[in-house]
C-alpha cells in the first residue's frame, strides 16, 4: 500500500499482486521453491507469464511448469532458468502476478488485496480501524485492523462481517463480546 506525498495512504486497485516468495531452489536444473502467501490459491497453476521483484527489480518470465511440492510451497520451473545458481540468485524475489490474469470471484468471495485500506465500523458506528492485513487460520479469513496502537483480528465469518463495500472501502461488523476487547 502507498502513501502519497501527504501522507496519506493510497487505496487505488494495484496492477500487480504478490502470490509469494521465492524460498529457495529445487533441485541442479533451476527449478524454484515458491512459498505462497494462500496456501488454498491455485492462481500459479493458471498463469503463463509472472513477474519476480528483487529489491525494486522486476523481470517478466514465462511458466514452464507449477507443481505442488508440499503444504505451502510449490515447485514451479521458468523459461530462461536452467541451473541452481542462476535460481539461486532468485532467492527471496517477491512472485508478483497481473491484477488482470486473476479468475473471477464467486458470490461471497474476495481477494486478500480487495480488503486491504477498507476501514471497519461496527454496526452501532464505532471505528474499529483499518484493514491492514488479511491470512487464513486454516478455518476462515482473519482480518487484522488497526487503529493508533490497537490491533484486533476480525474473523470473516457471517456472524460477525455484516456488511462489505469494497466500492466505498468499507466493511461494517457486529461487535460480539469479546471481540474488540
Amino acid at each position: 500500500m502507498a502513501r502519497s506525498q501527504s501522507g496519506q495512504l493510497n487505496f487505488s486497485e494495484p496492477k500487480l499482486i504478490r502470490i509469494g516468495s521465492i524460498s529457495g531452489t529445487h533441485g541442479l536444473r533451476g527449478a524454484l521453491r515458491v512459498r505462497v502467501d494462500n496456501p488454498h490459491s491455485t492462481i500459479l497453476q493458471c498463469v503463463e507469464r509472472l513477474i519476480l521483484d528483487r529489491e525494486g527489480d522486476s523481470v517478466e518470465y514465462r511458466v514452464n511448469s507449477v507443481q505442488s511440492a508440499g503444504r505451502e510451497t510449490v515447485k514451479l520451473v521458468l523459461d530462461g532458468i536452467s541451473d541452481v545458481d542462476q535460481a539461486a540468485t532468485l532467492r527471496g524475489a517477491i512472485v508478483m502476478v497481473p491484477v488482470a490474469v486473476l479468475p473471477p470471484r464467486a458470490p461471497r468471495e474476495f481477494y486478500y488485496f480487495e480488503a486491504v485500506g477498507c476501514e471497519m465500523v461496527t454496526t452501532t458506528g464505532l471505528t474499529v480501524g483499518i484493514i491492514e492485513e488479511v491470512f487464513s487460520n486454516g478455518a476462515n479469513e482473519i482480518w487484522v485492523v488497526r487503529e493508533r496502537s490497537a490491533e484486533h483480528l476480525v474473523p470473516v465469518i457471517e456472524d460477525i462481517v455484516k456488511e462489505v463495500d469494497f466500492v466505498a472501502r468499507r466493511v461494517v461488523i457486529e461487535a460480539v463480546p469479546g471481540l474488540l476487547d
